[in-house]
């Protein structure tokens, strides 16, 4: 695991009262740990990440590769896209920590840029019930393929400096309302040409942290059959031109995953 990983997950003690976490357990670290007090400690463990934990961290890279691939659906450049990602990593494994000693313990998977730069977190696989509750929150938009199968990889997912970024399917509806009730505070939302836009079309999958700024599947744009997806800015209260959808800078992408395999690009 690169330095940046470490620092993050460095604990609280005596020496060390300002750290982030009260208790860390570097599970790829600890091949000995029992499965079966771990899953009563941890019931957000699945069998198949503490198994990959017991791997060497070559054949840990290479299983979350093929996962990835099994569980996305085609597309064009997936392939290419996903063989450079993770053969920029100098390792997977998962971190088993507690904030508070009256927290649950609750368990990431990291995965580690090579030459310190950076890494990205990966919360645990939604459940199937929690897609279908998804899914049922909003009725009147169809959600794309490509973004509920990332969800059953993750369910929630960033690189180091987001803190945000991917929501989870806990996240989305209370980010959904703050994102109606900020539009509606900077008046009437609009195309960065001046075109108005209905903002209740608008569902927010990605937040920048601590900023007005999401990546918002739009209900007014189908390239690809499905919703494609837009960049919202508070600041301006607009929404991408999805005219200029290949041009990346205007971060406006048909699918999921272009924008999936954008972010992923973005390691630097």
């Amino acid at each position: 695991m690169n330095e940046h990983v470490l620092d993050y997950y460095s604990y609280t003690n005596e020496e060390t009262p300002r750290k982030k976490f009260y208790k860390v357990i570097s599970l790829h670290d600890c091949p000995d740990m029992d499965w079966e007090n771990l899953r009563d400690a941890v019931p957000s463990l699945s069998r198949g990440w503490y198994e990959l934990c017991q791997l060497p961290k070559e054949d840990r890279i290479q299983f979350t590769l093929d996962y990835w691939m099994a569980r996305l659906p085609y597309h064009p450049h997936l392939d290419v896209a996903m063989s450079q990602f993770f053969g920029e990593l100098d390792d997977i494994g998962c971190f088993i920590t507690q904030v508070k000693k009256t927290d649950p313990l609750v368990v990431e998977m990291v995965y580690s840029i090579s030459k310190n730069r950076g890494f990205y977190r990966g919360a645990v696989p939604a459940e199937e019930r929690d897609v279908i509750d998804l899914q049922k929150l909003f009725l009147d938009y169809i959600l794309p393929e490509d973004y509920l199968a990332f969800l059953q990889i993750h369910n929630g997912f960033c690189k180091t400096i987001d803190c945000t970024g991917i929501l989870s399917i806990n996240q989305l509806p209370k980010a959904y309302e703050q994102l109606q009730s900020l539009i509606v505070s900077q008046g009437t939302l609009s195309t960065k040409k001046g075109i108005s836009v209905d903002p209740k079309g608008l569902i927010p999958f990605y937040e920048s942290f601590g900023m007005p700024f999401f990546q918002c599947f739009w209900n007014g744009w189908h390239p690809e059959q499905e919703m494609g997806n837009v960049y919202y800015s508070g600041d301006a209260n607009t929404i991408s031109e999805v005219e200029d959808a290949s041009n990346t800078g205007e971060m406006a992408f048909p699918t999921f995953l272009d924008w999936l395999i954008f972010y992923l690009e973005q390691i630097n």
